[in-house]
This record gives structure tokens, C-alpha cells and sequence, in this order.
């Protein structure tokens, strides 16, 4: 059987003690390979760690496996919908967005006008008509 206490494993890890001074000079044969995994696989059913299959048991995972639930508090659920040519808006909200748009554009136009004809008024003009306007 393989060594399998601490000593034996610090021994041959450590240079300072007879042991390898590099990982890659441990090299394992085929068999010496499927020996330590047999080993380890029987500690591992001696331990009730493993079943008979080589699987898990029941019993390790009952006592080793855990769930744990949590939430993360966010402000709630977030829609954008975007004016495009989808169909997020109803045709009545399409509607009111062009009248209301249509509604911008003739009050601009009326104080554009508005602006022209005061422009012209004798009242709102600092000089007599037919007279220069000071620079």
C-alpha cells in the first residue's frame, strides 16, 4: 500500500529531506496509478463517503450538501418601450402624440406671425414711421 500519512508526504515533498525537489520527477506507472485509486476509493467507503458503486452516498450528502436561498432587493420590474414600429403604444396614444406634436408646431408659427406683426406696430416701434432706428 501507498503511504498515506502527513510525515511520509511532507518527507517526500520537501527537498530538505531526501524528498524530490520537483513535481515533475514523480512520475507513476499504469499500476501504481490504479493502486492508489483503489486505496483511496476504499478509505473513501471506510469513511462512508462513497457507496459500493463508487458513487457518493446518501449519507454524505445529507450530511455535507447544503442549499442556501437569497434575494436581492431591486426596485421592481423595469419596461421601456420604445417608439419605433413596434406596437407597444395603442392607436389612440399614437394618435394624441401627432395632435399633440401638430399643436407645438401651429403655436410656433402663430408666435412667429405674432412677432412680424408687432414688429410693424407703430406702438411697439421707438421711432416715428419712415425714421432710422438708432444702431
Amino acid at each position: 500500500m501507498l503511504a498515506t500519512d502527513q510525515q511520509a508526504r511532507v518527507k517526500n515533498e520537501d527537498p530538505a529531506l531526501g524528498g524530490a525537489p520537483n513535481r515533475s520527477e514523480f512520475r507513476f506507472t499504469p499500476a501504481q496509478r490504479d493502486q492508489a485509486i483503489k486505496q483511496v476509493q476504499k478509505e473513501l467507503t471506510q469513511e462512508k463517503l462513497l457507496d459500493g458503486n463508487g458513487n457518493v452516498s446518501k449519507e454524505a450528502q445529507k450530511l455535507y450538501s447544503f442549499a442556501k436561498q437569497s434575494a436581492l432587493p431591486t426596485p421592481g420590474i423595469l419596461v421601456k418601450g420604445c417608439l419605433d414600429d413596434c406596437d407597444v403604444c395603442e392607436p389612440t396614444l399614437m394618435k394624441e402624440i401627432e395632435l399633440d406634436l401638430e399643436n407645438k408646431r401651429l403655436k410656433n408659427e402663430f408666435l412667429k406671425k405674432q412677432i412680424e406683426l408687432l414688429a410693424k406696430s407703430q406702438e411697439y416701434r421707438c421711432c416715428p414711421a419712415g425714421e432710422a432706428e438708432p444702431a
